[in-house]
């Protein structure tokens, strides 16, 4: 990402910071850095075919991360470190995104032009888009595709405040990492999907759910819906009086969405959990009745749930039930790759919903500013 009004000048990362050119690694670490948990997936890439070396996820104190940012440096570097020595990842080159409220992403049309033209217009245009201070964040972009006609450019124009990303990268300095570059969830899940061209994905993280429509490989419609995995855990800990782990296994396990004759304290919460995914459903009609008001001859493939919180038992049924025509998948970001002889099967295939972010990061590993 570039600083606002500046061309690449990268002095407040420059220890921490260099964008990936391909060939610089074999192994490359992405590493997903959410509210509640951090998970890392090291690939090897040098072969043609990714394969997975290592994974694995740790869960974050409260407050160390709130909303993207990192609020306590020191508890994120050591949680980090030694997530990466439990999980055995041996590679220390890492890709991580910025996420959250203050990430803006949008997609722009520009004239086509040359290369050099489409930087400096970019920069000229950045406050008509931006929604902060001149100089106080970073920006990145990319072409994406022509516009409606042979005259035009679509441009994915991505930007976050300096706060966000500089505590980020101060974080895995201290944990010992070399930050290669920096990326966004979306285009992230969106490189472990197959054959994909015009799909929803909705990333259930611990606290919020990230719903982004793709438009061929773009995110053409991105938001946040403060509906998350813990969300539903919590339904459970208040009708059951069950502690947190619990509850999370019996959200899991037990089809609680799922038409039965449920008794008691089990009855109240399936009620309240259906509700609660009901809620979910209606975020995601808004945001496809949206989508298709504005792409009327477009006509969403699929929907994609992926995160942690995906892996609430029949919640991809019950939403395709509630949703009519579209169908909805649980994703396997596993598909695009091949796992180690090494690796246990089960704990990875368990593993596997909360690793979509962190596989795609270490896939691709950030946009290319020179386009």
């Amino acid at each position: 990402m570039c600083p606002a009004g500046r061309v690449m000048n990268l002095k407040k990362l420059k220890k921490h910071l260099v964008h990936w050119l391909g060939g610089q690694s074999q192994n490359i670490v992405g590493l997903d850095i959410g509210t509640g948990q951090v998970k890392a997936a090291e690939l090897s890439l040098h072969s043609g075919h990714p394969v997975l070396k290592a994974a694995g996820l740790i869960a974050l104190p409260e407050h160390v991360v709130e909303d993207g940012y990192v609020l306590e440096r020191e508890a994120l570097a050591d949680s980090i470190r030694r997530l990466l020595a439990t999980s055995g990842i041996s590679s220390r080159d890492v890709i991580a995104a910025v996420a959250g409220r203050a990430v803006f992403v949008r997609e722009i049309i520009f004239p086509v032009m040359t290369k050099e033209e489409l930087k400096a217009a970019v920069r000229w245009d950045m406050e008509k888009y931006v929604p902060y201070e001149p100089d106080s964040y970073y920006y990145d972009f990319a072409v994406i595709g022509p516009g409606k006609d042979e005259a035009e450019l679509k441009v994915l124009l991505v930007a976050a405040p300096h706060e966000l990303v500089n505590t980020l990268a101060d974080a895995l300095a201290a944990a010992g990492c070399k930050l290669l570059a920096i990326d966004i969830e979306p285009l992230a899940v969106f490189r472990t999907l197959h054959d994909v061209k015009n799909a929803m994905v909705i990333d259930i993280g611990t606290t919020v759910s990230q719903i982004s429509v793709f438009q061929g490989e773009s995110p053409a419609v991105t938001r946040l819906v403060p509906i998350g995995g813990r969300k539903f855990t919590e339904v459970i800990m208040q009708t059951t009086e069950l502690e947190y782990p619990e509850a999370e296994r019996l959200k899991q396990q037990t089809g609680m969405l799922k038409c039965r004759d449920f008794k008691g304290e089990l009855s109240m919460a399936h009620q309240r959990l259906q509700l609660l995914a009901s809620e979910l459903g209606r975020e995601v009609e808004r945001t496809v009745e949206y989508y298709q008001a504005q792409n009327r001859e477009t006509v969403l493939d699929r929907i994609y749930l992926t995160g942690g919180g995906s892996k609430l038992d029949n919640l991809p049924e019950y939403l395709a039930a509630q949703l009519g025509d579209i169908q909805v998948l649980r994703h396997n970001p596993l598909s695009v790759l091949t796992p180690a002889a090494s690796l246990d099967r089960e704990y990875l295939h368990g593993l596997a919903p909360q690793l979509a972010v962190a596989i795609g990061l270490a896939l691709h590993g950030g946009m290319d500013v020179n386009y």
